[in-house]
């Protein structure tokens, strides 16, 4: 779906499309080219749009306008790799106990936090 942008006031761009019709949409600093596409894309006028129905919906049916539920991150790592990593803690904090304590001691650190999250075998 092409667009034109022919004008810009004070941060809203008027959005001309092929077929004569027309929006404004507000910018901000920090858009990339992607989002201001993504939200023409989004309020293109539903006649110039083209789709599948799915399944679940038909002509008639209603329905009740709700904000998508954000789905629960699940970390793909094995547990004992999860304990592991949270055991030794961020890059920082490792080369900040290596300095005050000596790399001996950060070795002997990693293998009992091995030992404490032992990897199957």
């Amino acid at each position: 779906m092409q667009y034109t942008i022919p004008e810009i006031n004070n941060g809203v761009a008027k959005v001309q499309y092929s077929d004569g019709t027309w929006t404004f949409v507000p910018l901000t600093e920090d858009m990339t080219e992607a989002d201001l596409d993504d939200i023409v894309h989004r309020i293109t006028p539903p006649h110039l749009l083209t789709g599948t129905t799915p399944s679940f919906l038909s002509a008639g049916t209603t329905r009740t306008a709700a904000e998508k539920p954000v789905q629960e991150y699940v970390d793909p790592r094995p547990k004992w790799l999860q304990d592991r990593q949270t055991a030794y803690g961020t890059l920082e904090s490792q080369i900040e106990y290596i300095t005050e304590n000596g790399l001996a001691a950060w070795q002997t650190k990693v293998t009992q936090i091995k030992t404490d999250n032992p990897k199957p075998s």
